[in-house]
């Protein structure tokens, strides 16, 4: 995969600038194609919050399926760009920043137009899809009848006249080298619990205290604790660390996303704030536990059948009790057996 970054600084004269818009705007070239087997190049435009980024790869799944010979290319952010590199059949990669301004936009609408696309789908719904050279262009759409439908449900629909009416899961990537890395640093054997404690705002943040008193409650059912999250959640995994009374893996800090990825597919169970990381270990397969505070999980909890969610009716993350997360854990590990 080639991973193409877009940055501030532009060579290009203004002149060259007006002149790449004005072609764009002059070749939109709608097209009433049918999709063949002749379909050859596929871009996708994918989304900037890694969990917003994770749901969209059930339609990245079914493009897959649907066109196994295709390349298919990705317009993403650079937050999410590292969930996507693995991908064994994304072929070039391209980072939109959206701190690069104008200059930026326009380098990024000249590299994707050195290509004519069979297909472009956009999942972002912003002016850039109409600007490309493409034989056919597919909208995620909102309105009243997709209000109330998940995420994922609401992508597929953009494609459904590729891909007919199909539910993949999400599913995300790791190299053997990062799968390597993590069983070296992290040589977990037996049930561990995976723990996300951090969130994007502090109005999703369940307090930390709480988690070790829920971890420290089910200490019988579980060998150890993994804490995962960013370099933003290093003091929680600190205060974790300090009231937890079964063994502690702190990699907070320390992973990148596939390695995250790598790492959750050796755990048993997750347990976090509606985040990035409930989606990664939805797709790593993992039961999962996700704590609602604002929000709708009917749109944004983990995409997977073995996905549960809390939310108080309030929607306060602090209306979440203890003894309630420790009763439905214990009833999610009854099920799984």
């Amino acid at each position: 995969m080639r991973a193409i970054f877009l940055h501030r600084s532009c060579n290009s004269n203004c002149r060259q600038h007006y002149t790449l818009w004005d072609s764009c705007m002059r070749d939109p070239r709608p097209s009433t194609m049918t999709a063949t087997a002749t379909t050859r190049r596929i871009l996708v435009i994918t989304l900037s919050n890694i969990g917003d980024a994770a749901m969209t790869t059930p339609v990245l799944a079914a493009l897959h399926a649907q066109y196994p010979d295709a390349c298919i290319d990705l317009v993403c952010d650079p937050r999410s760009s590292a969930l996507f590199a693995p991908c064994p059949y994304i072929g070039q990669l391209f980072v939109r920043n959206k701190q690069s301004g104008w200059r930026g936009y326009l380098q990024l609408i000249s590299a994707l137009r050195q290509t004519r696309y069979d297909i472009v789908v956009d999942l972002r719904t912003d002016f850039l899809v109409y600007l490309l050279r493409a034989r056919r262009r597919l909208k995620k759409h909102s309105n009243a009848s997709t209000l109330h439908m998940h995420s994922v449900e609401k992508h597929l629909l953009a494609v459904r006249t590729l891909v007919g009416h199909c539910l993949p899961n999400a599913e995300l990537w790791a190299s053997e080298q990062d799968a390597q890395v993590v069983v070296t640093q992290f040589p977990l054997s037996g049930r561990w619990l995976a723990i996300g404690p951090g969130a994007n705002f502090a109005g999703k943040v369940w307090p930390v205290e709480r988690y070790a008193a829920v971890a420290n409650a089910l200490k019988a059912d579980f060998d150890g604790v993994v804490l995962l999250g960013g370099q933003a959640d290093e003091a929680l995994a600190t205060q974790f660390v300090a009231q937890a009374t079964l063994p502690v893996y702190n990699a907070c800090g320390g992973l990148t996303l596939p390695q995250s990825y790598a790492l959750l597919r050796q755990c048993h169970f997750y347990l976090g704030n509606d985040s990035g990381l409930g989606h990664i270990a939805a797709a790593a397969g993992l039961t999962t536990l996700t704590l609602f505070g604002p929000g709708s999980p009917v749109r944004y909890r983990p995409w997977s059948p073995r996905a549960s969610v809390i939310q108080d009716p309030q929607q306060d993350i602090l209306g979440i009790t203890v003894q309630s997360v420790v009763a439905k854990l214990q009833s999610l590990l009854m099920s799984a057996g």
